[in-house]
Parts: structure tokens; sequence; C-alpha cells
């Protein structure tokens, strides 16, 4: 049920429903939140204006890894300790409800795995201190499928931080969890051959605005670098060939 309501909200451009937890639950939460430090499945973020993007790349990196949570409003373990941590997500909405919107539209492809959780508490930091105030846990569920941010690269987690995966890394989650299959094989093809209308209409659909053709396969999942001889391939791959880079990319047919 929850992932086909995301799927409608994908669909229809709909802002991604939020939960709003009741003060006592919430209370329990927060006091054994900021006790906690950052981990490969948990990290914390104050709401700044540069939020947005390494929010992004956290969740990528949730989804593409064992899930976990991502909590919007407080501070690092290394900064602030205690309550002093409770900055809440008032310090800067406007970037809240920017990533609200690109969680619908920034993954490729979507992650539907994702659900919002809203706790009240007192902040006792930041422009909102002695105010009522609220964090935000974005919930990430592991994923069946490997995740890209459009124009942005492929994330794995690590134990605390981020790091965008190699093309080799992207090839092999994609066999672990079965969205490729051992049984497709690449054919040399000729670079100029993949560049047709079918692929621009999907470079304009994903934003895809900078760097050269492999670049950009490259960075959203969809080439890898294999080796700098030929190999054999089904109809479902392309492989094709950068001379100026000396290498070979596999390209994967999108129908």
């Amino acid at each position: 049920m929850a992932n086909t309501t995301i799927r409608t909200q994908i669909a229809q451009k709909l802002p991604m429903n939020i939960h709003d937890e009741s003060p006592a639950q919430s209370e329990v939460l927060v006091k054994a939140l900021i006790g906690m430090g950052e981990t490969r499945q948990r990290e914390f973020k104050r709401v700044s204006g540069k939020m947005v993007g390494k929010a992004l790349e956290t969740i990528c990196g949730l989804a593409n890894g064992e899930g976990g949570v991502l909590v919007l409003g407080v501070a690092d373990l290394k900064e602030h300790q205690g309550p002093a941590r409770l900055f809440g997500v008032e310090e800067n909405p406007e970037a809240v409800d920017e990533l609200q919107r690109k969680l619908l539209s920034e993954f490729q492809p979507a992650i539907e795995t994702i659900r919002l959780r809203r706790l009240p508490c007192p902040l006792h930091n930041g422009p909102a201190k002695g105010q009522p105030g609220h964090l935000l846990l974005v919930q990430v569920e592991r994923s069946p499928a490997v995740h890209s941010i459009t124009n942005g690269g492929t994330y794995a987690r690590l134990d605390a931080g981020n790091r965008q995966m190699t093309a080799s890394e992207v090839t092999e989650l994609s066999y672990r969890r079965g969205v490729r299959s051992a049984a497709s094989e690449p054919v040399a093809v000729a670079l100029e051959r993949l560049q047709t209308e079918a692929w621009r209409r999907f470079v304009s659909a994903r934003g895809l605005r900078s760097g050269t053709f492999p670049e950009q396969l490259l960075r959203v999942g969809l080439a890898f670098v294999i080796s700098t001889g030929r190999k054999q391939c089904t109809r479902r791959e392309l492989i094709q060939s950068d001379q100026s880079l000396g290498v070979w990319f596999v390209f994967f047919a999108c129908e």
C-alpha cells in the first residue's frame, strides 16, 4: 500500500505524505536520537541551503545499501551534545520543502521505499531556540533496485558519510539485486549508433545536461568500464568504445 501511494505521488507530482508522531512517542524518540551518533544506517543533518544535495546522496546510499534513516534538524554529535543538538527543521523550512519535491523527481529509478515522519519537540539551539519545533525523519528501506541521482551519480553508504560508486560497483550491485542477468552479454557497437532519438528523449527526461555521451551513461549507472578489449553480447545490451578514453562501455537499452 505504501509503495502504491508513493507511485501515485510520483506520477501525479504530489507532495510526499508526512506522518506526524504523537507528542508522547516523539519525546521517547527524540530522547533516544540525541544520544546517538552516525552509522552506516543512520545520519544526522542540520537543515541548511547545502543540505538538499547531501541529503539526496544519503537517501540514495541508504536505498542502495541496507536502508536506514536520515534525521533532519539535529546537529552532528561531534558539534553538539544532548539537547543542544536540536536545531529543528525550522532553521530552513525552504530547504525542507525543496527536498520533499526532489524526493519524487531526482532519483532514477524512483525510490518507492521512503517514509517521512515528523517529530514535535522543543528546540534548544539555532534561530528558533526556546520555541516548539520539529525534526523530520526520512526513513528509507533497502530497495530491490539500484538508484542514481539524476545528473549526479550513484551512491553507497559508509560508516559515517556517502561515497559515489564506481561503474564496476554499480554493475556488481545490479547483479546482486537481480537488476542485471549474467545471461546478458555485450557486443561491440560503434558509439555513434547509440546516440539515437530514443537516447535524446531519455537525456531530456532525466535532465542530463552536462558531460560527454559516455560520461552521461556512467553518471546514471547505464554504463560501466569493463575492459579495453572486445566482448560478445545479447540484444538487451550494447557495448560501445570511446577511443579518447581507451575503454569500452556497456549501455543498457531502455524499452
